[in-house]
C-alpha cells in the first residue's frame, strides 16, 4: 500500500520529491510548493512533466507510483518501487513493487502504471465479495472487475472508493497529506490509517524503516466470534483485516466458501483457513499463547491490538493483554509485495518443522512446531 507522506508542501492529492528539508508542524506537510507542485508545466518554454499536466499539478508523472518511485534511506518520503530495493534493508513496511514488477506475479500486487494484470488471476481480486462494503464499496459492488487494481479510488485501497461515481486517484485522497491526521479516528481518508479509509491504527513515523519490538506500526485488529461481514461504523470494519477484506473477502468471511463436504464452518475452526481477526490469547496454554517464545512483538510477523487506547504508541508485550495477540493477513504477507511468492514476508519453501530457524516466520506463532 502507497502509504501517508508525511512531509512536503502545500496543494492537492499525492505530492513528489522533497529537494529541501520540510518542516514538520503536527503531521501537516509543510515546505516550497514548488518541490512537489507547478502551476502551468512550462519554464521557459519548456514542459516541466514531458508527459504533460499531471493530476493536482504534481511535477512528477506516474500518478501515486511517479511520486513514490525511489530508494529508502531513512527520509521523510516513503518509497514502494524501486528497481534497486534490498528486501529487509531499504524496503518499508508494506514491502516494495520491485519483484512483481520484474516480472513474477505471484509476489505483489498488480497495480495499473506499474505492470499489466495478474496473467493467471485476471483483474477480479481473488475471494473477491462485495458484501465487505462497510467502508464505501470498492468496483461499484460488481460481481467481477473490469479494470485493473489502482493505488487508490474506486478500484484500489487507499482514500475513498465510492462517492456516487468513479473516483480516481487523486480525488480519493485530495487533500489528505495537508490535512490535520493527529487523531487516527478513520472517519476520513486523512484521519484513517496510511489513507486507508474506514481503517484505525498506529503509524511509526518513518514507515518501519527502522524497527524493533518498541518501534513499529501498530495494526488494529478484531477479535471476531462469527464470520458475518462488519457493518458500517463498527469495530471489525476498522481494522487492518478489514482492508484486505474489502477485496478478498471470502478469505476472511469464513462461512461455506469453497469447503466441499466439510460442515464446520465457524471461524475459530483450525482446520478450514489460516485464521485472521482472532486472538492467540484466546488460546491459553498452547503453542499459541506464546508468540515469539516470550511475548515480545516481532516486527517480522506484526500481529494486531483490539484495544484502542493502545493505538496510541506500539505495544512490544502482545502476550500481557487479552487482545494483543490478533492474527491479521498482513501476519504473513506484505501488502506492496516482497521477494516471494503470494506476498509472503518469509521464504515459506525453506521451513522446515523441527528446525531451528528464525528466518521462518511460521514459528512465531507455531511455536512447538520448530526445534526449540
Amino acid at each position: 500500500m502507497i502509504k501517508k507522506m508525511k512531509v512536503f508542501s502545500l496543494g492537492l492529492g499525492l505530492i513528489g520529491f522533497a529537494l529541501m528539508a520540510p518542516q514538520l508542524v503536527g503531521a501537516k506537510a509543510q515546505g516550497p510548493c514548488v518541490d512537489c507542485h507547478t502551476m502551468h508545466n512550462s519554464q521557459d518554454g519548456v514542459a516541466i512533466v514531458a508527459a504533460g499536466p499531471q493530476g493536482a499539478l504534481v511535477n512528477r508523472s506516474g500518478g501515486c507510483v511517479g511520486c513514490h518511485t525511489g530508494a529508502n534511506s531513512g527520509g521523510n518520503i516513503p518509497y514502494v518501487f524501486s528497481t534497486t530495493a534490498t528486501y529487509g534493508t531499504n524496503t518499508l513496511a508494506g514491502g516494495n513493487f520491485r519483484w512483481v514488477v520484474a516480472g513474477d506475479d505471484t509476489t505483489g500486487h498488480n497495480v495499473v502504471g506499474l505492470n499489466s494484470a495478474d496473467l493467471v488471476l485476471g483483474e477480479t481480486p481473488p475471494g473477491w465479495n462485495p458484501a465487505f462494503n462497510a467502508n464505501t464499496e470498492l468496483n461499484g459492488g460488481g460481481a467481477t472487475w473490469a479494470v485493473q487494481l489502482t493505488c487508490a479510488g474506486t478500484n484500489g485501497c487507499h482514500g475513498i472508493h465510492d462517492d456516487g461515481g468513479s473516483v480516481d486517484d487523486f480525488t480519493a485522497i485530495s487533500g489528505s497529506h495537508h490535512a490535520d491526521d493527529s487523531a487516527i479516528d478513520g472517519s476520513t481518508a486523512a484521519k484513517s490509517f496510511r489513507f486507508l479509509y474506514g481503517i484505525i491504527g498506529y503509524e511509526d513515523s518513518d514507515w518501519e524503516y527502522t524497527n524493533s519490538a518498541t518501534d513499529h506500526n501498530q495494526y488494529y485488529g478484531y477479535d471476531r466470534t462469527n464470520d458475518t461481514p462488519p457493518a458500517a461504523l463498527s469495530e471489525g470494519a476498522k481494522s487492518i483485516n478489514y482492508l484486505c477484506a474489502e477485496c478478498h473477502g471470502d478469505f476472511h468471511s469464513g462461512a461455506a466458501d469453497d469447503k466441499g463436504a466439510d460442515t464446520d464452518n465457524t471461524a475459530g475452526s483450525a482446520w478450514l483457513r489460516h485464521p485472521t481477526d482472532y486472538d492467540m490469547n484466546n488460546l491459553p496454554g498452547t503453542e499459541y499463547s506464546n508468540y515469539g517464545t516470550d511475548g515480545t512483538y516481532l516486527p517480522l510477523v506484526p500481529v494486531a491490538t483490539n484495544r484502542t487506547a493502545a493505538l496510541a504508541a506500539p505495544v512490544s508485550d502482545v502476550n500481557a493483554t487479552a487482545g494483543d495477540a490478533i492474527v491479521n493477513c498482513i501476519s504473513c504477507h506484505r501488502a506492496h509485495g516482497s521477494p516471494y511468492a503470494d506476498l509472503l514476508r518469509w521464504d515459506y519453501d525453506t521451513c522446515e518443522a523441527g528446525s531451528d530457524d528464525p528466518a521462518c516466520g511460521c514459528f512465531s506463532c507455531h511455536t512447538t512446531k520448530d526445534a526449540g
